[in-house]
């Protein structure tokens, strides 16, 4: 499992897991490990942003969101898990373009090269998928919870 986490002027680093991802591989290995919550917390202020995930069931099990609601805000559940909210589903699709003429001879070059790519993410790209939110809820709001990925 690739994972990653963005927000306004802040970017974890890639976290790549092999194999199965359970609640305490997810607490331990990608929260602790990435530092989000410690850098969030340091950019906009301890509970004054929102950790947006999706309905994964190690994301959604009891000890996360125990784990998650003593350091941050967390929803549950959050509204219909759409990937049509969430900006990092577009990031993702902007690596997948990035990475199609990319023939990596083994899994650790393509580690090499998906790191690469995600550590060298324009600014300017990040900053506009989370501003997009804005629109992207007013778009699902207004098409009464209809997908908008026509307009991404």
């Amino acid at each position: 499992m690739i994972w990653g986490a963005i927000a306004h002027d802040l970017q974890t680093v890639l976290i790549i897991i092999n194999g199965t991802v359970n609640t305490e591989c997810y607490i331990h290995d990608i929260i602790k490990k990435s530092n989000v919550i410690q850098l969030a917390n340091s950019e906009y202020g301890e509970f004054k942003w929102i950790f947006q995930q999706d309905g994964a069931c190690p994301h959604t099990s009891k000890n996360t969101f125990t784990y998650l609601k003593q350091r941050c805000n967390v929803l549950d559940p959050w509204p219909l898990n759409s990937p049509d909210l969430n900006p990092i589903e577009n990031l993702w699709s902007i690596m997948d373009t990035k990475l199609k003429n990319c023939n990596p001879k083994n899994e650790e070059e393509f580690i090499k090269i998906i790191t690469n790519v995600w550590d060298t993410l324009c600014w300017k790209t990040l900053e506009n998928l989370v501003i997009s939110m804005y629109k992207r809820i007013y778009l699902v709001i207004e098409r009464e919870s209809e997908s908008i990925n026509s307009f991404y």
